[in-house]
């Protein structure tokens, strides 16, 4: 899923590079304001590395996009909102048009953007995270949260719930915990989540992480004492591995456990794996489509 999402970034990132260090006129120029340190540099890093590796391949294979080059310049943003509105205005007048568009890859960092943005007629691309109302392009024409948003990821997660007990009305009455990392990014699906606990009869209980996620013990102690039916991850970085062994500590079952895509890649799961001592792990797809079974070899 966390594969297909990024392929789609970035081919939908650069479907917006048709027109452009030292700069010539048939080039255009794309910042990569990203980051690639600190503890959410495993997923920026595997990105915006998969981003600049795609432009470069469209200028060797293909000369650009209709002849246009693509141009690109690293800005490191450690996922600080401060340091994302740094970039973005260091970056946005590069090249003969400025920048083409912006992807932050980060909630907070496009929420501090938008204003700007629309001031500035550069395009705010987030592709699978951003502000959910957004969408309405009538009322934020320089945002573009393309292929989903958070919202819809989050009522295919209840609904895969849903399946997982025998149908929605099987949901009243279970306990669901959303624990959620403390930023604008993790407190998006709080009001649709709460809006579907009433709609369904399930209780709803959200319990944030703090920055960056390393310490959860007083998380999980609560996640014991509530004793869910099921528990929605919704974290970043560090904090995915973190959770998957706190949750083996108290002996949460990690089959009850459905992680956003932010929280299903390889680098989220693995170090859990090792560290717990388990073979297998079965990921939850968010969309219903099955589970996916990582297999880790015991040293």
């Amino acid at each position: 899923m966390l594969r297909k999402i990024r392929r789609a970034a970035l081919l939908g990132a650069a479907a917006f590079a048709v027109a452009g260090t030292a700069y010539s006129q048939n080039e255009q120029f794309i910042p990569m304001n990203g980051y690639w340190v600190g503890p959410y540099a495993a997923g920026g890093s595997g990105i915006f590395g998969g981003f600049i590796d795609y432009m470069n391949m469209l200028n060797a294979r293909d000369g650009g996009i209709n002849g246009v080059k693509l141009t690109w310049e690293k800005c490191e943003t450690e996922y600080n909102n401060a340091r994302g509105v740094e970039c973005y205005e260091r970056t946005k007048k590069r090249g003969p048009t400025g920048a083409s568009l912006v992807h932050p890859l980060s909630t907070g960092i496009t929420y501090s953007l938008i204003d700007k943005g629309t001031a500035d007629h550069v395009p705010i691309v987030s592709i699978g995270y951003g502000r959910t109302d957004a969408s309405d392009g009538r009322v934020f024409p320089w945002v573009f949260p393309l292929i989903t948003n958070y919202w819809s990821q989050n009522t295919a997660k209840i609904k895969f719930i849903g399946m997982k007990e025998g149908g929605m009305d099987k949901l009243k009455g279970k306990k669901i915990v959303n624990i959620y990392h403390d930023s604008a990014y993790g407190k998006e699906t709080i009001p649709v989540l709460d809006a579907q606990a009433k709609k369904y009869g399930f209780e709803v209980s959200h319990i944030p992480v703090a920055h960056p996620g390393n310490e959860q013990q007083a998380q999980w102690l609560q996640v014991r004492q509530i004793k869910p039916d099921w528990v929605i991850l919704r974290g970043w970085g560090v904090m995915n591995p973190t959770a998957l062994k706190a949750a083996a500590k108290i002996g949460f079952p990690r089959t009850k456990i459905v992680g956003v895509w932010w929280s299903g890649a390889e680098e989220d799961v693995i170090p859990a794996l090792h560290r717990c001592g388990v073979q297998r792990f079965r990921q939850q797809l968010s969309g219903g489509q099955g589970d996916r079974e990582v297999r880790v070899r015991q040293g």
